[in-house]
């Protein structure tokens, strides 16, 4: 057996039995009789690898996307999905475009659900695992961190290249463009953007607590994009449902 492998997996099975909340560093490693150190440098490769999540910095440590992806698993019992799915649903079938509901974890944006319209032409279906740059969810969502979780996410992130985000690339100062961006997206309270590809996307932000948690959005081919203010009124109605859901 080869112990380093071994103390991986016995990492991942005590954060899968703990799925419903956070574990911290100092209770993983009492509860695996583990050394502290070797344990943290453990996590901290399978957090890089997306294999666990930490969902603020120097937050405590949660199972990660990429093993829901792995095995096949949607996030069906994460909190956020729950209180949303319905809502998301309602906008897609109201659309008749592909409504999703989206987090920022281990600094990409994740879709934990997405819809499919009844249509003979949809654009093309988004991955489940994008930059947040690229994103049209993952710039509502980043638009609302604080400021120091913004800074703590671009030394990770780097800042957005000239594929991923285009309008902020146009000149020398790329952080002072995204920062601009970033606090229009915030006033607004939505973010809207067009691809390459002739995909028009909208979303806008979920709160708990005062704290950004998610996006809500849909995308279609701009090719159908004839109304888009009632789209997005659609959009913003979907989230402000949700948020009340989220209100304790």
């Amino acid at each position: 057996m080869i112990k380093s492998i071994a103390k991986a997996l016995d990492i991942l099975e005590l954060l899968s039995a703990n799925e419903n909340r956070e574990t911290g560093l100092a209770e993983i490693a009492k509860q695996l009789e583990m050394d502290k150190g070797t344990c943290a440098n453990i996590i901290k490769t399978l957090r890089l690898r997306g294999y666990i999540d930490q969902p603020e910095p120097r937050s405590d440590y949660k199972i990660g996307y990429k093993l829901y992806h792995l095995t096949g698993r949607y996030i069906e019992n994460d909190y956020l999905t729950k209180m949303a799915r319905r809502d998301v649903e309602a906008l897609g079938t109201a659309l008749n475009e592909t409504a999703l509901l989206s987090v920022i974890r281990n600094d990409h944006r994740i879709v934990l659900f997405d819809t499919v319209p009844n249509r003979g032409i949809i654009a093309r279906r988004t991955n489940l695992d994008k930059s947040v740059y690229l994103a049209c969810t993952g710039k509502a969502i980043l638009a609302n961190y604080t400021q120091e979780h913004l800074e703590q996410f671009i030394t990770r992130a780097g800042l957005p290249t000239a594929e991923e985000w285009p309008e902020v690339n146009k000149g020398q100062n790329v952080r002072g463009e995204l920062m601009n961006a970033l606090v229009n997206i915030k006033r607004n309270g939505y973010a809207m953007d067009h691809d390459a590809n002739g995909v028009a996307g909208f979303a806008a932000p979920i709160f708990k607590d005062g704290h950004v948690v998610g996006a809500v959005g849909v995308y279609l081919p701009e090719t159908r994009l004839t109304d888009p203010k009632a789209i997005l009124d659609r959009v913003l109605s979907c989230a402000n449902a949700v948020n009340e859901k989220l209100i304790v």
